[in-house]
């Protein structure tokens, strides 16, 4: 004897087909459920429900969605059993089908963003932050979203840890969660070799070099690459291997002690390094120029006509031949990178550098 089907049993049966049937099946059972309609229409001698193709999709739909505007309706008496035996029972399981569907691929967007599974090997110029703290990972992310004038690079949190999307109210961060940092499949998920912006802050130093040291052959050189230590030992070591890498310190002793020595001092650090409030501390890769500039003319220039103040310079990105407060005399040239103090960044473009000179 066959259990008795109950629009519960039958839900669970319906769901259970659509979740296997990919979404080329998924279309072929609709155009087949509408294709066999419409020849027993025309078997029937529907004319107006069959004349115009248009029409009669329109009808169809009106039907299996179970809306029934009336407008349109068989006139014969085959037409009509076509409907009552054929038409609205095989429209009701394929308009289930393809709404049990759908929901089903909400529902699995929904949780690989939660569980952090989705493949963005898409992603291009993103930024990509591996590493994971409670308090200190939601400052990054505040910091970088604080930037005014930021270009408009999607995050993407990449963790090892067992753990779900802890910000999934920020339309800018991703997540990703990876099996291991070492894995190249795994960084080719996140779009390692494309993203032009790269943090790396382990929860201990050697998470850190170990993390660093694993991305560094895959990376695009000309990436903006930093590493956060608290043993300047560590950093030491991945700036033989990788001098590309810019590598920070935990500067909190400096901090105490110069504002013990000077108050206030700290208030102002936190300000240079800060984008959530007023004038900040900025960079700027100089373009080719006619000729090469003194630092002095420079810092009269942006003063009066960009509201800046020029702090220094270096040839190298990172910084490791950095000059603070040069003399005005001091050269600098294209390609060097000038660090300046300003209420919201400048690019490059927003610079008149020919008439500088």
């Amino acid at each position: 004897m066959l259990p008795f089907l109950t629009p519960l049993k039958i839900t669970k049966i319906i769901q259970k087909l659509t979740r296997n049937m990919t979404w080329p099946a998924m279309f072929g059972l609709i155009i087949m459920q509408a294709a066999i309609t419409y020849v027993l229409f025309v078997f029937a001698n529907e004319s107006a429900l069959t004349e115009h193709p248009l029409q009669f999709f329109y009808y169809n739909m009106v039907v299996v969605s179970t809306v029934g505007f009336g407008d349109f309706s068989p006139e014969t008496n085959f037409g009509k059993l076509i409907v009552a035996f054929w038409q609205i029972p095989s429209g009701l399981i394929v308009f289930a089908s393809f709404i049990g569907k759908t929901t089903q691929l909400f529902i699995d967007i929904a949780r690989k963003n939660m569980n952090g599974s989705n493949d963005f090997s898409h992603l291009t110029g993103h930024i990509l932050l591996f590493c994971w703290d409670k308090h200190s990972t939601k400052q990054v992310i505040q910091l970088i979203l604080g930037d005014k004038k930021r270009h408009n690079r999607q995050i993407l949190l990449c963790v090892a840890e067992d753990m779900e999307n802890p910000f999934p109210e920020i339309d800018e961060v991703s997540f990703a969660k990876l099996d291991s940092f070492s894995d190249t499949q795994e960084l080719d998920r996140v779009g390692l070799k494309t993203a032009q912006r790269i943090i790396i802050d382990g929860s201990t130093d050697d998470e850190t070099l170990s993390i660093a040291l694993s991305i560094a052959t895959f990376t695009d050189k000309n990436a903006n690459i930093t590493a956060h230590f608290f043993d300047e030992s560590k950093a030491k070591l991945l700036k033989i291997h990788c001098p590309y890498i810019e590598c920070s310190i935990d500067n909190s002793a400096q901090i105490m002690v110069r504002s013990m020595q000077d108050p206030g001092s700290s208030q102002v650090t936190e300000r240079l390094l800060s984008t959530l409030n007023g004038a900040t501390l900025y960079s700027i890769l100089i373009p080719d120029l006619i000729s090469d500039t003194s630092f002095g003319e420079l810092f009269k220039t942006f003063k009066q006509r960009y509201d800046m103040i020029l702090i220094g310079f270096s040839k190298d990105k990172s910084g490791n031949d950095m000059s603070l407060n040069p003399t005005n005399d001091a050269i600098v040239s294209a390609g060097y990178h000038l660090y300046y103090i300003a209420n919201e960044r400048l690019y490059v473009e927003d610079i008149d550098w020919q008439d500088i000179n």
